[in-house]
């Protein structure tokens, strides 16, 4: 009985200290658990930038894009000393660098100050330096090749190899072509994650910036394994990368980069400040090729910042002759004249004011019409002298000159017409052939493909769609499509401006089994001290037609220096022929066969 009594009570002491030793325990853990421990960090978050969307053209040419570029950099309390030029060899071979860069990287960290442990061996690394250096990394966390520290907020960590996103970098792949519509970006900080982001600055990169800029960074966020990767579970959180809109043109690189060859061709010849030749599609708006012969590398950007500039919007100058026929189509709409009406012509020459006017065609008489098929100045100011100043001025205002063509590239120009109340007789006979008032290219593209097209005015477009999130959307939102003028009216003039290439100043466009018109136009460049006497403006707009594709085109040849070439007729003219044959040979026309 009294063993028994006593082994109780030994069952019942044990008892007791078990659970006494399971409370020491407990406390202890607690203690621990609860207090500043020089334990490692386990949670780790992960970028991946997302990158501004790529413009494709009609053709499927990836014209500009983005990259990411990179840098490695290591917290040098990582590393011990004995195991550095293993470690450095190894980062040779899984970079790629020569000996001069491995040799420059020991250099800097000789001279690296004590106090700073976080060193950039390597900048402006490639994607596919990077994925393997990421490899390289994960491979000495898990062998255990770098030493934890104690960092400044009195904890463990372990860094060791670190690639970082460094800045998006982005690309031209055609280099110059079609600048300087495409336009280019910049450098801005992004001060949240330290990288350098591209906003646009000009053409369309500018234009369509909030729909390029990508719009959500990826972000993996949770506990860490042993390699120091994140554990993907249920308490990890993940946002997905959502990179900008990859935008869709109406324009061919074939046919852009053709005729920019043409372009520069001619000039060598011409010598001009600039040559602008555009194609539009006149049912549709739809720019094919937008051309200037002042081009640059966006990432090799010239010091003359004018050459930035999209002249085709932000260049205002006085057309000349190329303006006669919407004139003449008020006062036609209006019932002022007739296009079979005989105008008195002065056997071309005229005395306006002080000064004297002359027609390079001298003849007594016209008929209305010929008054635009032979360019006679003579002949626009009788009819301007029917119109009333409000007229003339509301005459243009309806082919939109005066406003923005709507065109989709930034900081388009207006330009600028006089008011109806301060035109003088003078200022008014001059108006009629192009002089006072300042109009730009697109303008009058614009406004010549509403001959072309039934009378409709339509807004350009250089952008057709851009994808996003999986699907595409049209860009047609803002495309404007306006009767602005009688089918009688629109046919009639492009009657006129078919004579002027079949009969008139034109001729030297004719092409077979095609239908041509437009209109030539030489104008002086005004200047502060007045017009000079040697610097013009000469251009042509028209149209080519096949019996199923319609085309309006412009050309510009700003100050051509090449003697006598400054008249449309010697210099826009024959451009615009080359034109013309570009577009056959590249199928957009095909030649119709005589009946």
């Amino acid at each position: 009985m009294q063993e028994a009594k006593k082994n109780k009570v030994s069952k019942v002491a044990f008892a007791f200290c078990m659970a006494l030793l399971f409370m020491i325990i407990f406390l202890v853990s607690t203690f621990f658990l609860t207090s500043k421990r020089l334990i490692p960090n386990t949670e780790k978050d992960q970028y991946s930038l997302a990158l501004r969307g790529s413009i494709i053209t009609k053709d499927n040419f990836t014209i500009s894009n983005s990259r990411q570029i990179y840098r490695a950099e290591i917290d040098l309390r990582s590393i011990n000393k004995d195991k550095l030029d293993f470690f450095l060899k190894l980062f040779q071979i899984y970079s790629g660098i020569d000996d001069k860069q491995l040799e420059d990287i020991k250099k800097r960290m000789r001279e690296q100050k004590k106090k700073n442990y976080n060193f950039i061996l390597l900048q402006n690394l490639n994607s596919k330096q990077a994925s393997h250096l990421k490899d390289l990394s994960k491979k000495l966390y898990a062998q255990g090749f770098f030493k934890a520290f104690t960092n400044s907020n009195n904890r463990v960590e372990t860094r060791g190899l670190s690639i970082i996103e460094h800045q998006e970098d982005r690309n031209y792949m055609s280099h110059d072509t079609l600048t300087p519509v495409i336009g280019y970006t910049k450098g801005i900080l992004d001060k949240e994650h330290n990288i350098l982001k591209n906003v646009g600055v000009k053409g369309l990169e500018k234009y369509y910036d909030e729909c390029l800029n990508p719009l959500q960074d990826e972000k993996i966020q949770g506990l860490k394994d042993i390699g120091g990767n994140i554990i993907l579970n249920l308490n990890s959180l993940r946002q997905s990368k959502v990179n900008g809109c990859d935008l869709y043109l109406n324009i061919s690189l074939k046919l852009q980069k053709t005729i920019e060859n043409a372009i520069d061709e001619r000039n060598e010849d011409l010598k001009a400040n600039e040559i602008l030749v555009a194609v539009m599609e006149s049912k549709t708006g739809k720019i094919l090729a937008l051309a200037s012969s002042r081009r640059y590398d966006p990432q090799n950007r010239s010091k003359d910042l004018s050459l930035l500039n999209a002249s085709v919007i932000e260049y205002g100058y006085e057309a000349g002759s190329v303006i006669k026929p919407f004139i003449f189509t008020t006062a036609l709409r209006l019932g002022k004249i007739n296009v079979n009406e005989v105008v008195n012509t002065y056997s071309g020459q005229y005395k306006l004011g002080k000064f004297i006017i002359q027609d390079n065609h001298k003849l007594d008489k016209m008929t209305m019409a010929e008054v635009i098929v032979y360019s006679s100045n003579i002949g626009m100011i009788q009819i301007a002298k029917r119109l009333k100043n409000l007229e003339i001025i509301s005459g243009l205002k309806i082919f939109k000159f005066g406003e923005k063509s709507g065109v989709d590239l930034p900081y388009e120009q207006k330009g600028e017409l006089p008011h109806s109340n301060k035109l003088r007789d003078i200022e008014k006979s001059v108006l009629s052939y192009g002089y006072g008032l300042k109009t730009t290219f697109m303008q009058l593209l614009a406004a010549y493909n509403v001959f072309n097209n039934d009378g409709v005015y339509i807004t350009p477009r250089i952008a057709e769609k851009f994808y996003q999130n999986g699907h595409f959307e049209q860009l047609d939102e803002d495309i404007k499509k306006e009767k602005i003028l009688s089918s009688e009216a629109a046919n009639t003039m492009k009657k006129i401006l078919i004579d002027v290439i079949e009969k008139g100043t034109g001729k030297k466009a004719l092409t077979k089994g095609i239908v041509l018109g437009g209109k030539t136009g030489t104008a002086r460049i005004a200047e502060k001290q007045g017009y000079t006497a040697n610097r013009y403006n000469a251009s042509f707009f028209g149209f080519a037609n096949d019996a199923k594709h319609s085309y309006t085109i412009g050309v510009l040849v700003r100050n051509p220096t090449k003697p006598y070439s400054y008249y449309a007729a010697q210099s826009a003219l024959p451009m615009f022929k080359d034109v013309v044959d570009i577009l056959i040979d590249e199928d957009f026309l095909q030649p119709m066969q005589e009946s």
